[in-house]
Formats: C-alpha cells, structure tokens, sequence
C-alpha cells in the first residue's frame, strides 16, 4: 500500500512525464517553402572547411545531359567580404564533351550579364565508364540577385546552349534567400 503523504508526489511525476511525451509526439513540422521548384537544398557542417554549406541539387536537367547545382559558405557576419556562391553545370557521358570549354558566357533576360567568364573545370571517373564532368563558376552575390531576378536565363558553354528553366530559377531563388550579405554597417 502507497503512503497518502506520496500520492501527490506519483501524481505530479506521472503528469510532467506524460507532458513530455505528447511534447514530443506534436512537434511543429517546419513550414513549406514559398519557393516552388523541384531541387534540394541541404545544409551541413563541411569538415575539411570547417564551416557550414549550403548545397542545392536539382534533379532536372537544363538540357543536352547537364545538370545544375550550387553552393556556398555561409559567411561571419564580422568580416566584410561579399558573399560568393559557386554554381555547377555537371555532366555524365562516355566521352568528355567539355575539355576544350573554360569559358562561359551567361545571359539574362537577353541582357549579358556575365561574358566569357572562367570557369574552373574538374572531372572524375563515375560508374559504368561514364566520365563526370563538372564546369564551376564562382558569382557574387549580386550577379545571384539580378541573374534569379530573371525571367530568362541563358548559358553558352562552349558549343552547348543551356536554358535555365522556372524550376531552376526558383532553386536559385530560395538558395539566395539563404545567402543574405552582412549589413553595410557591420560592426567588428
């Protein structure tokens, strides 16, 4: 038999451990994004950096095989350098088609934004003999801004005319929300 002196005590242990519970039974699910499009975006601790990055994988290609991703490092908000992102234009096939091709040139709204520009150029080898070419260009911040400001987005790389689609724009969208720069007026 239970003590009386001990009944409020089973009481009030028994009461938090259930609040506890249905606590952790109706956490609130993050809301959507008002961004529609059809990439991933994920954010993660880059250990061979040592900070935090933000990686967005579109799983639609912009044409011809190529596919696009981008990422960037968030910035400390003390230092004053302007915050650059690094968008991919990545591509799988048995033969490379893009050795050849260091420049890139990008247009928007039929407007040059970006002529000529050099482009960092990797490969390596993927499954089935496939080779995996990756085409990287490194873009401020504000060349982001005006570039998803866009309607239209065109690319020439090389010989290859790449069309950004509204699904492609719209990741690039979300993934600038992301990147916001410091403050002008950012104290040391």
């Amino acid at each position: 038999m239970i003590p009386l002196k001990r009944i409020p005590l089973l009481v009030g242990l028994i009461v938090s451990f259930t609040a506890t519970g249905f606590a952790q039974k109706f956490c609130t699910v993050a809301p959507p994004s008002p961004f529609h499009h059809s990439g991933q975006i994920v954010t993660s601790l880059d250990e061979a950096a040592g900070r935090m990055k933000t990686t967005l994988e579109h799983p639609q290609t912009v044409g011809n095989g190529i596919y696009l991703a981008a990422s960037f490092f968030y910035q400390d908000r003390r230092l004053r350098t302007p915050p650059t992102i690094s968008i991919f234009f990545i591509s799988a096939s048995k033969h490379p088609k893009f050795t050849d091709s260091h420049n890139l040139s990008i247009a928007a709204d039929d407007a040059e934004l970006a002529h000529g520009m050099r482009t960092n150029y990797f490969t390596e080898k993927g499954e089935k003999g496939l080779t995996i070419e990756k085409t990287v260009i490194t873009l401020s911040y504000e060349q982001l801004v005006s570039l998803t400001k866009s309607n239209r987005v065109t690319a020439q790389l090389g010989d290859t005319q790449i069309v950004l689609t509204n699904n492609h724009l719209e990741a690039l969208r979300e993934i600038a929300s992301l990147m916001v720069p410091p403050p002008r007026g950012a104290k040391r």
